[in-house]
């Protein structure tokens, strides 16, 4: 039956889109080599009045996320419901008040659109492009995020600090030429637990633990049926100032299917 597609199609693209607020995941498997350098960066860092070590200028300043163009980190995640595989994240662009991230995987690049407020970091949308979009045995659904609040990224982080980042998102789902209307939201919310050394392909580092607790919903009306997928997770991520995160380590589920991932910081290369 086209439900079960429709289904099934969902499913799918909740499973590449999932990133807790933070992350990249979901693509297939790479066996491409990670490379093995690690740049430190060359200027010193800004520090306000707290202390707290600060990379970039102006709004895109930042303790924790370093926002400097062609800065580089490789990811290997192990566990999660595709299988292991490796990613590289880059900040391809920085303007005044914004900047652009792209994700390479194997065979796929793709790119995320952030804002930088007074407030901190803020994600801008899904995990890809504004009009995400996956294609699959004749399956194509497009999202486009118009709604966002929150921070995804503060300017600073204290142990007990706790906050939010959510995407609206409305769109089209099409089978076999039939076209069906999308909606949906994803949640996260975010608890600072504390500082805690952690140890990776990377190096060893002293980082801010955070719990994110995310919740991506998306119902498509199809051929007068409602069909709602739903994917939650726990995720702990630790983010080491002047660096950004090196860890991810959680849990979820996505249509009755549970996994278990963890993703570490392999090398990273900061101008």
């Amino acid at each position: 039956m086209k439900w079960k597609l429709v289904f099934n199609g969902i499913s799918l693209f909740l499973i590449f889109t999932f990133i807790t607020a933070c992350s990249s995941t979901g693509a297939a498997p790479t066996t491409a080599p990670v490379p093995t350098e690690t740049t430190i960066p060359t200027e010193a860092p800004i520090s306000p009045g707290a202390g707290m070590p600060v990379t970039g200028t102006g709004l895109c300043a930042n303790a924790y996320y370093p926002v400097r163009e062609g800065a580089t980190w490789s990811y290997k995640s192990v566990g999660g419901p595709t299988g292991e595989f490796g990613f590289t994240d880059t900040i391809t662009s920085v303007r005044e008040d914004g900047f652009t991230l792209t994700t390479q995987f194997e065979d796929l690049t793709r790119t995320q659109e952030w804002s930088c407020t007074s407030d901190g970091l803020v994600a801008l949308q899904l995990g890809g492009p504004s009009a995400a979009t996956l294609n699959t045995q004749g399956m194509q659904l497009n999202l486009d995020v118009n709604d966002v609040s929150g921070v995804t990224f503060p300017n600073t982080i204290s142990t007990g600090d706790q906050w939010q980042h959510n995407l609206g998102f409305t769109g089209k789902m099409s089978i076999a030429g039939q076209e069906g209307e999308a909606t949906g939201n994803a949640q996260s919310s975010f608890t600072a637990l504390g500082d805690e050394s952690v140890t990776v392909a990377a190096g060893t580092f002293d980082a801010m633990k955070v719990q994110v607790d995310t919740n991506l919903n998306i119902t498509v009306a199809f051929q007068g049926l409602n069909v709602p997928v739903t994917l939650s997770g726990t995720y702990t991520y630790w983010f080491a100032q002047g660096v950004g995160w090196v860890k991810a380590s959680g849990s979820g589920d996505v249509g009755g299917q549970s996994f278990s991932e963890s993703i570490e910081l392999q090398s990273y290369s900061i101008p």
